[in-house]
Order: C-alpha cells, then structure tokens, then sequence
C-alpha cells in the first residue's frame, strides 16, 4: 500500500475522534496556527495537532505542545490534542501533563479512513508528491550560480545540502506554511517564511518552491507567487 500523507493522518485523525462521537473539521484554515483539526462535543471544544513520525527517529518536542496550548487559546478551545504514531521527548511529556494536553497515539495505517475530500495537484499534499519529492537526487543552481543539493524528500520533510557545504534539514510543515499560503492568497514572502520559521532556510525555501511550475519567485521582498493563468 502505499504510503499515508499527511492530509490523509488528518483525516484519520478525525475519523478516530469522529468514533468518540466528536464532529470535526479539517483545516486548513488553521494551519498557519498549528491546528490541523477543530473537534466539538457539546460544550467542548478541541484544538488537535496531527504529527506523523512514526516513520522516522524524529520525536515530538516540546515546542510543538507549547505552539498547541496558546493556539487551542487563540482558537477558543477548552481542550487541546496531539495526534501522532511517534513518540514524543521526556520534556514534551511534562509539557503534556502540566498543560493537561491529550496524547493520542493513532497509527498510520493505510486504509484505516477514507478521506472526505480529494487530494489534487493544486493543494499542499499534491503539489509535496508531483513537484517536491520528485527533486530528491537533484542539485538546484540560482542566477547567481550558487546551488543546493536536494539529498532526500519524504513525508516528514526534506534534506539539503546547501551551497556552503552544511547538511541542513527542514521539517515539512513551514514548506506547508507556505505552499497553502500561496494557495490562498496569491503569494508569500521570505520575510513571512521567517517568521514562521527559526531556522534560516527562507532561500533554500524558495529556490525548491521556484521549481513548481504553478509558482513563480521575483521581486523585493523576493516573493513566491502563484502563476498567472
């Protein structure tokens, strides 16, 4: 079978929570804030995060908890939940206890849901598997001539190697920021993949999204847009 994306862990998130008889709604509204599902039952309502790791030696940090606590507060929510099939860091685990987040551990089984919605090549999943992950094994050269190797793409995120030499990776979910940022609203700008990302991969970013033919790259703030039809 192949393997489950991310969109479809969302999904099956929500159907695990769905069986507890929560409704739910899937982003991706907001996902600029971490939350991948709103749940509701009754008076309650949930903020969950989705983290897919199972896959990886990757652990859950404590960050992420901290992200989902003050976005369950921006949300409205009285509850927040991580769904993941990893594990999470010892401190992440107090984290959880003190905050009174809910783990919920849920495998990514394939063909445990169906998904509600489809997935095409012009949303995030579609556009990660026809345009990104095929980059692995390539090396991508700028104007100016200097390039970055892409060494591996996958469903957690993609390794590089950059013009300077250093092996860097970079997590999907800030190329997640930015894809669906572009989707909609037409564009998004270094500056803002900075924000939302500590760890000084904005030109990386935007050299990888240059290569989705739906974007274009220019201009100052150099920005990623989407192409005019």
């Amino acid at each position: 079978m192949p393997p489950v994306t991310p969109r479809q862990y969302e999904e099956l998130v929500a159907a695990v929570l769905e069986g507890e008889g929560y409704s739910t709604q899937v982003g991706p509204y907001t996902r600029d804030w971490g939350v991948d599902v709103i749940a509701r039952r009754g008076s309650e309502q949930l903020a969950v995060q989705a983290k897919m790791y199972g896959s990886t030696t990757r652990r859950v940090g404590r960050e992420c908890l901290m992200q989902l606590h003050g976005a369950a507060a921006y949300f409205d929510c009285n509850g927040a939940v991580l769904a993941t099939d990893g594990l999470l860091t010892e401190d992440a685990n107090r984290v959880a206890q003190k905050l009174s987040i809910r783990v919920m551990n849920v495998a990514a089984a394939a063909g445990r849901s169906t998904p509600r919605r489809g997935t095409t090549a012009v949303d995030f999943d579609g556009i990660w598997k026809q345009y990104v992950m095929p980059l692995a094994g390539r090396t991508l050269t700028r104007s100016m001539g200097s390039s970055n190797t892409i060494v591996s793409v996958d469903w957690v995120g993609l390794k590089r190697v950059t013009s300077t030499g250093a092996h860097q990776f970079i997590p999907i979910e800030i190329f997640r920021f930015a894809i669906e940022r572009v989707l909609r609203f037409g564009a998004v700008t270094r500056d803002e993949i900075d924000q939302h990302y500590t760890g000084r991969a904005s030109s990386g970013i935007t050299l990888i999204l240059a290569q989705v033919p739906l974007f274009e790259v220019g201009g100052r703030p150099q920005t990623v847009r989407l192409k005019s039809a």
